[in-house]
């Protein structure tokens, strides 16, 4: 009885605590509503280098997903104020291990990305973004396929998470 009077008591403050957080301007990290939607207005994102060609999947789910965590619209209807080059290199997969056999088993996956923002004759250049994943391929072909690309997400992962919180903290796009 007591344990669960404690329970609904907890269960009650939590909401309350939360909702008392968010009235008094409090955001959490990861807070869609962080990152003024005007801010990027006018801001176009364009994908660049070896690695659009290579891989244009992920050169647009990189692309979406940046432009959604941002709130970059889509469409500009005006002209450009600025541009948003993100310069893709092909994705690099380097075996780091290999069994008794000299078979390799375990690789590392590397995602690198080298945002450029242009505002008509001013260039700013930021660090480039590394994502890594470390996966064990199997020995079956259709587990290998699945691994790679799980193990691409976690990388793309990587890069949007660090590519969102590097553009968002900058003081002027």
């Amino acid at each position: 009885m007591n344990r669960t009077f404690h329970s609904v008591v907890i269960a009650l403050l939590i909401p309350w605590f939360l909702l008392t957080l968010g009235g008094c301007g409090y955001r959490f990290s990861g807070d869609p509503s962080v990152v003024s939607s005007t801010r990027w207005d006018g801001v176009v994102v364009k994908m660049e280098g070896a690695g659009v060609e290579a891989n244009p999947v992920l050169a647009q789910q990189l692309k979406d997903r940046l432009r959604i965590l941002l709130s970059i619209p889509a469409y500009v209807t005006q002209p450009a104020r600025a541009t948003l080059r993100l310069q893709l290199e092909p994705t690099s997969r380097k075996r780091i291990l290999e069994d008794s056999s000299g078979r390799a088993d375990q690789f590392e996956m590397m995602i690198k990305v080298h945002p450029v923002l242009e505002e008509g004759t001013r260039s700013r250049q930021f660090p480039v973004i590394t994502g890594m994943a470390k996966f064990y391929e199997p020995r079956a072909g259709a587990a290998t396929d699945a691994v790679r690309i799980k193990a691409e997400q976690e990388a793309l992962d990587q890069v949007v998470a660090s590519l969102g919180a590097l553009l968002a903290s900058d003081p002027e796009p």
